[in-house]
């Protein structure tokens, strides 16, 4: 078994899409959007017997004073021969840790591990897109096809066009009035100059009033960005982009739609709040995302808990201690 780098655009993206999997974050491309934002990218592979049994894409982070450690968002179990390996490598190159966000349960790892709270979401809508678009709309809440149908009868129309400026604007208004985190506008520029990212924006009477940001890879689409203007908030434009995005999925021959986010399920015994066949936490933070979402129908998709893998036992209590003692700034 050896652990390797790899620098092959076609071998790295070809050997997820004959695995059948289709998580973006672990492709070429989100790598290089990454490495283009700042964060270094390290492709590694486990080869054996000339054969590639499992890769992953860790991307770096720099914690200062030279402690830094490496990132495995949406990456698939590896088996424990080959995580211990991994582990190997990576300690010898100096990372105090590795966090991984695993697409099911990792196996048993040797040595100090500890869970810690996801970066990614852990509960995700899926769409299947097999179905023919009439057995789309008729799987969505009543209420999700009228406002559909109420943007398209008001004259709202979804153009496919690139444009960091006007989604930029739009994500502004959205920050100021949701009161959420964002990325800044360098970041989504970048993005968008990426292939696998597509533009969808609403406009009424020539005016942008909502927009969307889709990532294309394998046989999958997600749904991953989403800003809208506070004037004509009464046209519905989002719920028209999204339907547009699922047509162009189809198009483009994807088999999944993947909403990418919603509030986590509730706990057995706890108050839950119900739309559409999802229930989730009462009061929670996404919870007018997850009903805008949960209209649409689909499927949920639960993602293990994140786990950090511990290389040099005192670095990561120096990390720890720190992160602590940050969370009780005033």
């Amino acid at each position: 078994m050896e652990i390797k780098l790899c620098d092959n655009n076609a071998e790295w993206d070809n050997w997820f899409k004959k695995q059948g999997q289709n998580e973006f974050l672990q492709s070429w491309d989100w790598g290089a959007f990454q490495a283009n934002t700042g964060k270094p990218v390290i492709r590694l592979q486990a080869v054996e017997g000339g054969e590639i049994v499992w890769q992953g894409q860790c991307l770096e982070h720099r914690l200062g004073l030279g402690v830094k450690y490496a990132y495995l968002p949406r990456v698939s179990d590896c088996g424990s021969v080959i995580s211990d390996q991994l582990s190997v490598f990576l300690k010898k190159n100096n990372f105090a840790f590795i966090r991984i966000e695993s697409v099911e349960k990792w196996s048993l790892i040797t040595g100090h591990r500890s869970l810690v709270k996801n970066r990614q979401p852990r509960a995700t809508l899926i769409l299947d897109l097999t179905q023919t678009e009439d057995a789309l709309l008729q799987s969505m809440h009543s209420k999700t096809r009228y406002n559909i149908s109420l943007a398209e009868r008001k004259g709202v129309v979804a153009r496919e066009k690139k444009n960091i400026n006007v989604f930029w604007k739009l994500n502004e208004a959205t920050i100021a009035r949701d009161k959420f985190k964002s990325h800044n506008k360098n970041y989504y520029a970048k993005m968008l100059e990426t292939e696998m990212c597509r533009q969808l924006t609403a406009y009424f009477n020539g005016q942008p009033i909502a927009a969307i940001l889709l990532i294309i890879f394998g046989d999958a689409c997600v749904y991953l960005h989403g800003a809208s203007s506070n004037e004509e908030r009464n046209l519905m434009a989002p719920y028209l982009l999204q339907w547009r995005g699922i047509q162009l999925a189809k198009q483009l021959g994807c088999k999944y739609y993947d909403f990418w986010g919603i509030a986590p399920a509730s706990k057995v015994g706890e108050p839950s709040t119900c739309f559409h066949n999802l229930c989730w936490e009462v009061g929670h933070r996404w919870t007018g995302v997850t009903r805008f979402k949960a209209g649409f129908g689909g499927i949920v998709r639960f993602y293990p808990e994140a786990v950090d893998i511990v290389l040099q036992p005192m670095h990561y209590r120096l990390y720890k201690f720190v992160r602590y003692t940050l969370s009780f700034r005033p």
